[in-house]
């Protein structure tokens, strides 16, 4: 290497530190990466995350010249993905796929701090989220659901992701909200809880509209409203929860990439750029548009830590407003 390549080297280092508002030693961006690197999702293989994320891993494995394999390490209210990603060095090979709901798991159960073990990469998008019986339902519209349920007491079961999972809070407030109980029942992840609902094991469930693409035009489940501010373009046809009768706040899933704390500001500004890259590729996008995903005003990493710890203080405001109890 030239003198002159070292200190351009060196400049677009300090560049990219300084730009991560951090200060930490400079590792060239040109030395990563000389391994593979590989993302952790602490959710089963089969749902809208590993989709996309596969997707993204083939895009930038042309541009890194290395490969990126996805990991799926689903349980333990996400814990055993998370430690994976915190027991590995804070090199950037190893890297954590985030979620809104890890977030309110964070928030109840206190086990981990994505906000400060983690540093952001990416922020990735919104997905929005759907109301979905199975395919056999009697029921029809939302009106026929909180009929039903008010009029017959715990009779109703829905499906989430634990106690304390952002999927069970959000039930309860629908739920509170429209005069009824439902009895929840955890499944280890999204796909589970979908198999679950097609088989008449659960009612309902609010799920990512990205199920729905997947099972509705089969039959398989019904959708009764989207549970966002605005009509889904996937389903223009389907009511808003406001619209259906419900007035609950929005609610959508959104997403990032993380490292684990400490990753020198090089190398995740190098990681920011090759993701952001792949988000632009035209069968990322292509994917991204079908699960009726919305991208970020601006793909800043530490938009992400901001809305980690914002949602994070919320989540656990409405726990309290809930009064839900968790061990």
């Amino acid at each position: 290497m030239t003198p002159h390549q070292k200190l351009r080297r060196h400049v677009l280092c300090a560049a990219a530190t300084a730009a991560l508002g951090l200060s930490l030693p400079c590792v060239a961006q040109s030395d990563f990466a000389n391994r593979p690197v590989k993302i952790v999702i602490p959710l089963p293989a089969g749902g809208a995350a590993d989709a996309v994320m596969r997707a993204m891993a083939v895009e930038v494995e042309k541009t890194l010249k290395q490969s990126v394999v996805i990991d799926n390490k689903p349980g333990g209210l996400f814990q055993i993905g998370v430690q994976s990603v915190l027991s590995a060095p804070a090199d950037g090979y190893t890297m954590l796929y985030m979620y809104s709901g890890m977030v309110s798991t964070q928030a109840i159960h206190k086990k981990f701090d994505l906000g400060a073990q983690f540093d952001p990469v990416i922020p990735l998008g919104d997905s929005p989220t759907v109301l979905a019986v199975g395919p056999n339902s009697k029921f029809s519209t939302v009106k026929d659901l909180v009929d039903f349920g008010r009029a017959n007491p715990d009779k109703l079961t829905t499906s989430n992701l634990g106690m304390g999972s952002l999927e069970h809070l959000k039930t309860f407030e629908l739920t509170k909200t429209a005069g009824f109980k439902a009895v929840h029942v955890p499944y280890k992840g999204g796909p589970d809880a979908v198999k679950a609902l097609i088989s008449g094991e659960v009612d309902f469930i609010i799920t990512p509209a990205f199920f729905a693409s997947q099972f509705a035009p089969k039959g398989q489940i019904k959708v009764l409203a989207t549970m966002n501010t605005s009509r889904w373009s996937g389903m223009p046809e389907l009511p808003t929860i406001g619209e259906a009768g419900v007035n609950v706040p929005p609610f959508s899933f959104w997403s990032g990439l993380l490292v684990k704390s400490g990753t020198p500001a090089a190398i995740t500004a190098r990681l920011n750029k090759e993701f952001l890259a792949a988000l632009q590729t035209p069968s990322v996008k292509a994917l991204l548009a079908a699960t009726g995903s919305i991208a970020p005003a601006n793909y800043n990493p530490e938009e992400l830590r901001k809305r980690i710890n914002t949602e994070a203080a919320s989540m656990g405001e409405l726990a309290k407003q809930l009064n839900l109890k968790v061990e």
